[in-house]
Order: C-alpha cells, then sequence, then structure tokens
C-alpha cells in the first residue's frame, strides 16, 4: 500500500473537568467532518485522519497538524473542514486564517 499525501492529526483530548480541552471544544465533530469530506471527496486513499492526545495548545482549540507539511492549525470548527480540505489538502495553500504561521509563538505557545 503506498503512503498517504496527508496525514491529518486532530486533537481530541478530554481533560476531566473538560476546561479548555478541543474536545469540550467540538474536536470530536472536527474529526467526524474531516473523515465524511475525505470519503465524499474518495480520498480515502491519499488522506489519513486520525484523532490524537493533547498538540499542546489546549487554549486554542480545537487543534489540528497536518503531515508531512508540519502546518498547525487552531480555532477549527466543523464549518471550515470543507475549506482545509479544498485549499490545503488539495490545492497545498496552507489556510492562513486558522493557521500557526509564527511557528516561534508555536513553540512557545506549547512551551507555557
Amino acid at each position: 500500500m503506498p503512503a498517504f499525501r496527508h496525514h491529518v492529526f486532530v486533537c481530541t483530548n478530554r481533560k476531566p473537568d473538560d476546561d479548555g480541552c478541543c474536545a469540550a471544544r467540538g474536536s470530536e465533530q472536527v474529526l467526524e467532518k474531516f473523515r465524511a469530506e475525505i470519503r465524499a471527496r474518495n480520498l480515502q486513499g491519499e488522506i489519513h485522519v486520525t484523532p490524537c492526545g493533547s498538540l499542546g495548545t489546549c487554549g486554542h482549540g480545537p487543534n489540528l497538524v497536518i503531515h508531512p507539511d508540519g502546518t498547525w492549525y487552531s480555532g477549527v470548527g466543523v464549518n471550515d473542514v470543507a475549506e482545509i480540505v479544498e485549499q490545503h489538502l488539495i490545492e497545498g495553500k496552507v489556510v492562513e486564517r486558522l493557521a500557526w504561521l509564527d511557528t516561534n509563538l508555536l513553540r512557545q505557545t506549547i512551551a507555557d
């Protein structure tokens, strides 16, 4: 089986008190919307979508990261998924309004 062109990791981390975690902000619905979009576009052999634990940017969630690009997205809602699939995963263009473009700020946010 050939490698996937993209692998999307969607944080579905749940904290005991649900305070500030991605799951409490709707990430499980975002994950399901990604899966539905990939199926609807018949991209299952090219793009793999996986739930993951905390990405360390809980206060900005729902969060996801796309590999192999290493592009991080935050504040992603169900209504943003089709745009990310079309623009990033198909056309290869980052959705700047949702992306962490400043990698130094991203590193600092994770470290805090």
